[in-house]
């Protein structure tokens, strides 16, 4: 991780006036840092892993020839996807300890487009996320990012004439967040939905990681977060000790050393999915997630 944890502690024990006006990130990076203190790292990364996405035992079963994007080696390939016709293209992304299920993700999300009368063809992409060490999975995703980007950007789907979306589950949205920073204006996707991303609430705003890739690769990001998220609510706080983006939303009031981190892009937009969405593995499934509102945020562009 990047984050200095011992300073940051000790910037909260050392903080005797508090705004009347503590944000929510603040608050939680207290209690994220106790949880730490008290139980241990790995405690805490094995409360992350019961309730991420292993938990998940009922993705639809994938046909045996699926297209798939393979991100795991430096020279990406791809199977399948030699006839992908004329419709959009959604490219899909799983989170961590999802790789062997990557392409049935896919195709239950493939399924609740159809359920919502969208026709985009749906492409998996696996990328080398099957590690319990969640700080070393986390750090994978820039690599992979990259290697999306560059197949994106120099391969079959060719950016300028087709309908190209992202859609990046947990881990999975914070890889395709590294990927808009490569692809910049000279290739850009069409739009990115971020579902129970697990990425930092600033890491959006102004001065955070991904504001710029935000603003030059992709004509709209949204971010679908509910509070009914465990995973991201809970698991990712305690092992970042930052509030989650698939938790809340953006916050750009600041943290601990800054009091404001700017504001979102203006083609940024979070979306509260809490009523509808009821832990970390249900938005992309039919009848319970919140593809529905994708799709309809999608055809809105």
């Amino acid at each position: 991780m990047d984050r200095n944890r011992a300073d940051e502690t000790d910037a909260a024990e050392t903080d005797e006036i508090e705004s009347p006006t503590t944000s929510r990130r603040r608050l939680l990076q207290t209690t994220a840092a106790t949880a730490i203190g008290g139980a241990g790292l790995a405690g805490a990364s094995g409360s992350a892993s019961a309730s991420g996405i292993t938990g998940c035992d009922d993705w639809l079963d994938a046909p045996a020839e699926y297209p798939e994007i393979d991100l795991t080696s430096s020279n990406p390939t791809a199977t399948n996807v030699d006839d992908l016709g004329d419709d959009p293209v959604v490219v899909f992304v799983h989170g961590w300890l999802g790789r062997e299920t990557s392409t049935d993700q896919a195709y239950t999300l493939e399924r609740a487009f159809e359920e919502a009368e969208y026709d985009g063809r749906v492409v998996a992409a696996s990328w080398a996320s099957d590690t319990l060490n969640y700080w070393q999975a986390e750090g994978t995703t820039e690599t992979a990012g990259r290697r999306l980007a560059s197949w994106l950007a120099t391969d079959r789907i060719d950016l300028e004439e087709a309908t190209v979306r992202l859609v990046g589950h947990s881990l999975g949205g914070r890889l395709c967040l590294e990927a808009l920073a490569v692809l910049g204006d000279d290739a850009t996707v069409d739009s990115v939905a971020l579902v129970g991303a697990a990425a930092a609430d600033d890491s959006v705003c102004t001065d955070g990681e991904f504001a710029y890739g935000i603003e030059t690769g992709a004509d709209a990001v949204f971010n679908y977060h509910s509070e009914n998220d465990d995973s991201v609510c809970y698991g990712y706080e305690i092992q970042s000790l930052s509030s989650g983006l698939g938790c809340g939303g953006a916050d750009c009031s600041g943290g601990w050393i800054t009091d404001d981190s700017g504001t979102t892009p203006d083609n940024y937009t979070d979306v509260d999915v809490t009523d509808t969405v009821g832990d970390h593995c249900a938005y992309i499934k039919p009848e319970v997630g919140c593809v529905p509102q994708m799709v309809g945020d999608f055809e809105s562009q």
